[in-house]
């Protein structure tokens, strides 16, 4: 059964998947004239001018502000994919898979601005005055696809239930375990524990939190990775280097490494980088889709800035302190190789550096994650569906502990990618949408 999940990761992410991702990425680049350039400082402006502003919950205007929308969707991207998933992507896609992740990220920020504005623009009001959004409300009221809009929650609720939980749980596990042996199940349900703290409150209670958390996380994991850089400063242009030339070649065996193929690269770099940021497989416009703001296209940019600082800033500095260690092509897979490459520039604290962001990014996940399946859940099922899913949430984190790593990541995989193919169908079809709310807002957006 492994090897079969391990398969069908492979064929859900085969050549189709990867031109899929990043041709619809290049596609809407063209379309808004690489607005992930020319729309970076409205992001930034946008993202921070309504902090101080309080969300009126039940309103019908927006559940959150902009700034903890932001902060949800980077609680939710930044997990331990920004630490496992590089590494793993490294291990078996070689270097040359973090140049496939900057390609990848780069014009997944046009896929993550075009799905946010519709997120905004098809929104609907529950009963409770809560906002519900996200691709199976554009799909339903903007195509008029309600099969199609089934299919998308059904895959996203299934995928945050079962592969969320359990990579999130895994990773956690696998560090705490190797450095101070403690049981994995001992760790799984520590974290299922205090998840359920926090996301049995709802949405409120998880803003708040992330709100708090997440700056925090960042920026102490950013300055440790620039710590280990610095210290090997005139090995990083050699890296890069070898960074571009392995994408493009396919890589030689040496060490425990087996060699990655220039296919591999792409496959692992494409599936982690978009595992990382969500660009384009619909869950940022499900956070994204309930902030207040006075048009679409604001948090269309809003949401650029996640994916830019999950893959092009986080994701770039796990992979430079891993490829600077000698022996990364045989330290294992997963966090454990994370740990060893800190570890080799920074002694046992850098070990210690990986466990405490191992767990700190998968806490933050773990309690952004379960509003993502819920509004899917609600879609399918109604507002009934919303406690006996937070509860189901922290159980199934158990079985996070009970598998290996390649496995979890697979099926992990296979579940982004079923979800993923609704919405860019979706995305593409309203395309035309997503121009004209562009050109109508840019005179106010410039200002």
């Amino acid at each position: 059964m492994d090897r079969l999940i391990i398969i069908m990761g492979n064929i859900v992410w085969g050549p189709h998947m990867l031109l899929l991702l990043v041709g619809i990425g290049v596609y809407f680049t063209l379309r808004l004239k690489f607005i992930q350039l020319t729309g970076l400082r409205s992001a930034v402006k946008y993202s921070f001018k309504q902090k101080v502003e309080k969300p009126v919950t039940g309103s019908g205007k927006g559940d959150l502000n902009s700034y903890d929308a932001l902060m949800m969707m980077l609680g939710g991207a930044i997990g331990n994919g920004n630490i496992a998933g590089v590494a793993t992507a490294i291990a078996i896609g070689g270097p040359g898979a973090v140049f496939w992740m900057w390609v990848s990220a780069f014009f997944g920020m046009a896929s993550s601005y075009a799905e946010s504005v519709l997120g905004v623009k098809y929104r609907q009001v529950n009963d409770d005055g809560t906002i519900l959004s996200g691709p199976m409300y554009y799909i339903k009221h903007g195509l008029g696809w309600g099969w199609l809009a089934v299919t998308f929650a059904f895959f996203m609720g299934i995928k945050t239930l079962f592969g969320t939980t359990t990579i999130q749980v895994n990773s956690m596990s696998l560090v705490v375990n190797k450095l101070f042996d403690v049981p994995m199940i001992v760790t799984g349900l520590v974290v299922a524990v205090l998840t359920w703290l926090v996301i049995i409150r709802g949405v409120e209670r998880i803003a708040i939190i992330s709100s708090k958390l997440i700056p925090f996380m960042v920026i102490a994991y950013i300055l440790s990775a620039l710590i280990v850089i610095s210290l090997k400063i005139d090995e990083i242009p050699s890296i890069l280097m070898d960074i571009v030339n392995s994408a493009f070649n396919a890589k030689s065996a040496g060490g425990g490494f087996a060699g990655a193929s220039v296919m591999m690269a792409m496959r692992f770099g494409i599936a982690r980088g978009v595992f990382s940021n969500e660009a384009g497989t619909g869950s940022a416009p499900i956070v994204h889709g309930a902030a207040i703001v006075k048009s679409p296209t604001e948090q269309g940019k809003v949401s650029m800035l996640g994916v830019l600082v999950d893959t092009l800033v986080i994701n770039t500095l796990t992979a430079l302190v891993i490829l600077s260690a000698a022996n990364w092509a045989s330290s294992g897979t997963s966090t454990v190789l994370a740990a060893s490459s800190f570890e080799s520039g920074l002694g046992l604290a850098g070990a210690w550096i990986v466990a405490l962001s191992s767990l700190l990014f998968g806490y933050s996940t773990l309690i952004t994650w379960p509003y993502y399946g819920e509004q899917c859940f609600v879609y399918l099922f109604g507002n009934g569906i919303r406690i006996p899913f937070r509860w189901a949430f922290c159980i199934v984190m158990l079985f996070g502990t009970m598998k290996e790593a390649e496995v979890i990541w697979a099926f992990g995989d296979i579940l982004n990618g079923m979800m993923a193919i609704p919405n860019l169908i979706a995305i593409v079809a309203l395309g035309g949408v997503v121009m004209k709310l562009s050109t109508e807002n840019s005179r106010n957006d410039r200002n």
